[in-house]
């Protein structure tokens, strides 16, 4: 076994995060880590990284026990992680993207083609030649992005690679072409610890199987494209599949957002649906048009052929209030990018909406209108 986890343990203040897990990952396999939000999972993948360390238990990397007091060390050892909110710049190219943190260099000078070329190199092996070392990262769609962090990994020599909800950002044939990526790295060895609460995908891409649930291992090496998916779900939940999405028995809510004839050109066209207050979602249309038809029926500029309206008339984007006004919110694909501020606490990035003024256009620097309330 390449990394063998015994019995770890983590506890913070107040509450045990960690009671005794396993987990087994050989060479070579895609093991997936199955378990509802909340189960452990983040925190399990933490201790392996470094950022955390266990209170007690054993982990053994290649048969040696070890303690990773440090991502640097988890790093040499040759664990990578691939956070679900890519740990890349947007604004560097996607070589300098690949070799951050292991700069090739010189008599203490850095060597930008020296760069290219292992860019070039990692990028081929990942069966991605088209992408251009010198292209700024921002500019690649979410897929091209995902190659990249991948490709940042192989180059530290990574024998395990964790991804944490790797297809969550990505279209339907954007995870085609991750899961070609992830068959290429397996059949060369490398071993990849796959998270995801998409069943099909677990089916689709993994060898075995780990779920945890408050905490626990509560089932371990199961076969992924031969256990029951009713199985599966019962051991996450603790419930079977009909006491775990009972059917709903509320009433269609009043119509919020009506959208007729929606069109934009070589982007979608006839696009017309109606949203009631209590719906989750658009299941089975692609996210990428949703996206796009939502960002259009909210917009304030003046509106592609079609009519949008909320609630009550007919209105025109252009003369319509701000979405936020409409009482409409929106949490977008890459929140860390169009949603948070970093910088801010997080009173300040939760009241940044309702602010009046600010110091420049799209900035939230400014102060809130009251006080944030204190905790």
């Amino acid at each position: 076994m390449l990394l063998q986890m015994r019995g770890i343990v983590k506890d913070f203040p107040g509450v045990r995060a960690l009671d005794g897990v396993d987990l087994d990952v050989a060479a070579g396999e895609v093991h997936c880590l199955l378990g509802q939000n909340g189960a452990g999972k983040s925190t399990l993948i933490k201790v392996l990284a470094g950022a955390h360390r266990p209170d007690a238990g054993e982990l053994r990397w290649a048969g040696e026990p070890v303690v990773f007091g440090s991502p640097q060390a988890a790093d040499t050892a040759g664990i990578a992680t691939i956070h679900q909110e890519l740990d890349l710049v947007p604004g560097l190219s996607v070589a300098e993207n690949i070799v951050l943190g292991h700069e090739p260099s010189r008599l203490g000078f850095t060597r930008p083609r020296d760069a290219e070329d292992t860019a070039r190199a990692l990028l081929r092996r990942l069966g991605h030649p088209e992408i251009p070392p010198r292209r700024e990262l921002g500019r690649l769609p979410a897929a091209g992005q995902q190659v990249v962090s991948m490709a940042r990994a192989l180059a530290r020599d990574a024998r395990l690679i964790v991804m944490d909800e790797p297809s969550a950002v990505l279209d339907p044939h954007e995870v085609e072409n991750l899961f070609r990526v992830v068959r290429e790295l397996t059949a060369d060895g490398v071993a990849v610890v796959y998270i995801s609460h998409r069943l099909a995908e677990i089916r689709e891409i993994g060898d075995r199987v780990t779920v945890l649930k408050d905490g626990r291992t509560v089932a371990r090496d199961l076969p992924a494209r031969t256990t029951p998916t009713a199985e599966v779900i019962r051991l996450m939940t603790g419930r079977t599949t009909e006491h775990a999405f009972p059917p709903s028995t509320a009433a269609p809510g009043d119509t919020v957002l009506e959208v007729d004839g929606l069109a934009r050109a070589g982007e979608f066209a006839g696009v017309s649906f109606t949203v009631r207050a209590g719906w989750p979602g658009w299941p089975g249309w692609s996210a990428r048009a949703a996206r796009r038809s939502w960002r259009r029926s909210t917009a304030r500029a003046a509106p592609p052929p079609g009519r949008s309206g909320s609630r009550a008339p007919r209105c025109g984007a252009a003369r319509c209030p701000r979405p936020s006004a409409r009482g409409w919110g929106c949490a977008p694909r890459s929140a860390r990018a169009r949603a948070c501020c970093s910088a801010n606490r997080c009173t300040a990035t939760c009241r940044c909406p309702r602010w009046a003024v600010s110091p420049a256009p799209g900035s939230c620097a400014s102060r809130p209108r009251s006080p944030p309330p204190r905790r």
